[in-house]
C-alpha cells in the first residue's frame, strides 16, 4: 500500500473523527461508537481466522471476559475501570493463548466445535453463577473515571472508543507486515510448509488466539461502558456466529473488512426502519449475496474497484 496515500488518508480520518461529535447528533455519536467497539471485536477475527486460518466461534465468550472481568474487578476490588479494562484484556489474551495450545490436536470444523463448546460453557457460567456475575439478571457497569472526572456522556465514550480503535488498527496494520504476520499467513496456507520454513506452528497458533481474545475483551469492555449494563444474552453462541458472519461480509483478510462489517451490522437496524423485524432474514440474504458475488468480502471488493480506476496520465 502506498505510504503517500495512506498517511494523508489517516490524518484526514483522524480529523473527521475528531470533529465528528461537534456536528453529529447524539444518536449518530452512539452509533459510531458502537461501530468502533464492534470493529475492535471483529478485528481479532482478522488475525486468528483471516490471517492464521483458524476458525473460532468463541469471540463472544472473550467479549464476556473483558466486559465482566473489568466490571467485577472494579465493583468488588475498587479499582477504576481505566485500569481494569487493560487487565481484563491481558487476562483474556492469556486464556486465548491457553485455548490455542489446548486445541492443537484439532483443526478445521473440529476446532470450530471446540471453540463453540467453550463459548457455550462461558455463557452457562454467566447465567448460573449469580453470586459472582449477577446471573440472568445481569450486572451494572461502573462508570469510567479518570482522576476526578467521570466519563459518562456519549461524546466522552465516543472519544475513548474511537481512539482505542485507531490504536488497535494501527497496531494490527504493523503486525500484518511484521514477521508474525508473515508467520500467520504461512500457517493459514499450510502448516506443513510453515514448519518447513522454521515457523513454530504451535506458538504461532496460540499467539493468534491470544491476540484475537485480547481484542475481543477490549472491545467488549469498551462496549459495556456504552450499554452501562451487562446481560448474559449479549454473549451467546449466536453472538459469536454473528461476529464471524460480520467478518465474512466485510472481508476476513482485510482490516477494512472489520470496519465495513461492523458498520453494516450496527447500521442495518437503523436503515430497515419498520422492517427491523426481518433483520435476521435480510442479514442472511446479504451474507449469501456477498459469498456469491464477492467471496473475499466488501473490503476486497472496494479495493479491486479502486485498483480499476484509470491511472493518472503524467505529462
Amino acid at each position: 500500500m502506498d505510504r503517500k496515500f495512506t498517511t494523508p488518508a489517516l490524518f484526514a480520518l483522524v480529523a473527521v473523527l475528531g470533529i465528528g461529535p461537534q456536528v453529529m447528533s447524539v444518536h449518530t455519536i452512539v452509533l459510531v461508537t458502537l461501530v468502533a467497539t464492534t470493529a475492535i471485536i471483529t478485528s481479532g477475527l482478522t488475525v486468528v481466522t483471516g490471517l492464521a486460518g483458524q476458525i473460532t466461534l468463541a469471540q463472544a465468550a472473550f467479549c464476556a471476559f473483558g466486559a465482566y472481568g473489568a466490571t467485577l474487578v472494579s465493583a468488588h476490588m475498587g479499582m477504576p475501570m481505566w485500569a481494569t479494562i487493560p487487565v481484563a484484556a491481558v487476562m483474556s489474551a492469556l486464556i486465548g493463548y491457553t485455548l490455542g495450545v489446548m486445541s492443537l490436536r484439532v483443526e478445521g470444523h473440529y476446532l470450530a466445535l471446540v471453540t463453540l463448546a467453550f463459548s457455550g460453557i462461558v455463557n452457562l457460567a454467566l447465567v448460573n453463577l449469580p453470586g459472582v456475575t449477577g446471573g440472568a439478571v445481569g450486572h451494572v457497569v461502573p462508570p469510567l473515571k479518570v482522576y476526578d472526572h467521570t466519563l459518562t456522556s456519549p461524546t466522552q465514550i465516543y472519544y475513548v472508543s474511537v481512539v482505542s480503535a485507531l490504536i488497535v488498527f494501527t497496531g494490527l496494520h504493523n503486525l500484518i507486515r511484521s514477521r508474525w504476520g508473515r508467520a500467520f499467513n504461512a500457517l493459514r496456507q499450510s502448516e506443513v510448509a510453515a514448519r518447513s520454513l522454521g515457523i513454530d506452528v504451535r506458538r504461532a497458533r496460540a499467539i493468534a488466539f491470544a491476540i484475537s481474545a485480547g481484542l475481543a475483551a477490549l472491545g467488549g469492555a469498551l462496549q459495556s461502558l456504552q450499554t452501562t449494563y451487562l446481560d448474559p444474552q449479549q454473549f451467546t453462541i449466536l453472538t459469536s456466529v454473528s461476529y464471524l458472519s460480520v467478518m465474512v461480509i466485510g472481508g476476513l483478510r482485510r482490516l477494512s473488512g472489520a470496519v465495513f462489517g461492523a458498520a453494516i451490522f450496527v447500521l442495518m437496524p437503523e436503515l430497515l426502519g419498520a422492517f427491523k423485524t426481518y433483520m435476521g432474514l435480510i442479514f442472511a440474504l446479504i451474507l449469501l449475496a456477498i459469498i456469491l458475488i464477492a467471496p473475499s468480502g466488501l473490503g476486497d471488493l472496494f479495493g479491486r474497484v479502486r485498483r480499476l480506476r484509470p491511472a493518472e496520465v503524467k505529462p
